[in-house]
């Protein structure tokens, strides 16, 4: 590792720990990146406390993963609206710099929120409402170059999601008659499976 590589895994480790070593925080992130809400609307999705929530949603402020968008007046006080400006997203070269046990929080929440996000579209029907929805289970036995391939694949598919949402936003803002706004998730998984 070279000494500017040995920088950026000190200051990414820091700056990790620091905002992101807490489950509370990688889920209220999770969520700001899909929605404006307040710590006390998040409070009871991540399972915290109003001032605990508001605490996380402070150090996550401080990071400059999330800014305040709005206030609100609430008898005497004021509710504050967060929305998300960094994602709990990593490139691959981003990722190989996360402690491990860091990275088995973050997949672990995520692999919770997938299976949250499946079981409520699949008991609201809403799973089966488009015939274009997409499913599909495969395993393989592969090559070190055949799994690479199907990783970048993955990768370069998500990419692309990313890029078509963004694409969509723009044409909700842009349209004068109010477009169908689909509630969408995708999550892609790949990995070397239990022997």
């Amino acid at each position: 590792m070279t000494a500017e590589q040995r920088r950026a895994h000190e200051s990414l480790d820091r700056d990790l720990i620091r905002v992101l070593a807490h489950p509370s925080r990688v889920h209220a992130l999770h969520i700001l990146n899909r929605r404006v809400a307040s710590p006390k609307e998040l409070a009871p999705e991540v399972g915290e406390t109003v001032g605990n929530m508001a605490y996380h949603v402070r150090q996550l402020e401080q990071a400059g993963y999330v800014e305040l968008v709005r206030t609100e007046p609430r008898r005497g006080a004021k509710e504050h609206f967060y929305r998300a400006t960094k994602a709990a997203v990593f490139s691959a070269e981003e990722w190989a710099l996360v402690p491990h046990p860091l990275q088995a929080r973050i997949v672990g929440m995520q692999l919770k929120e997938t299976g949250k996000m499946l079981s409520r579209s699949l008991e609201s029907g809403a799973f089966e409402r488009r015939p274009t929805r997409h499913h599909s289970l495969n395993e393989f036995t592969l090559d070190e170059a055949g799994f690479n391939a199907i990783m970048d694949l993955l990768d370069s598919t998500m990419e692309r999601a990313e890029e078509i949402a963004a694409q969509s936003a723009e044409r909700m803002l842009a349209s004068d008659a109010p477009l169908e706004r689909i509630p969408t998730f995708v999550s892609l998984i790949g990995a070397e499976r239990d022997k």
